[in-house]
């Protein structure tokens, strides 16, 4: 029987890092942004990341990535919505408004 305890910020990332590891990607920030980056969190929000890679990944490959560690987060109990960008892609959609990239940077909290 599972208990019903919160799982930290601190679990989730090393959560993700795991996943990452074992598929070879090199990640520069892992940066949640959102309503938990807020603290206007309810119970059920999920959580969103945007994930700042090495290299850059075609839109097959970020959706491979995004539904793995999506996977293994829901084994825990925590849903969460995953942006994979580059650095590159990142610095080009960082001042881009409109784009979701712009806001997880300017408001989001590297952990």
């Amino acid at each position: 029987m599972s208990s019903a305890r919160e799982i930290s910020i601190k679990e989730i990332k090393e959560e993700i890092l795991k996943c990452l590891n074992e598929m070879g990607i090199s990640v520069r920030h892992i940066i949640l942004f959102g309503s938990r980056a807020r603290g206007d969190f309810s119970k059920k929000s999920d959580y969103d990341f945007l994930i700042i890679t090495e290299k850059t990944y075609v839109v097959k490959e970020k959706m491979q990535i995004a539904a793995t560690i999506r996977k293994a987060l829901a084994e825990l109990h925590i849903f969460a919505d995953i942006i994979i960008n580059s650095e590159e892609e990142a610095e080009i959609k960082k001042d881009r408004i409109g784009c979701v990239t712009r806001y997880a940077l300017k408001e989001g909290i590297i952990i």
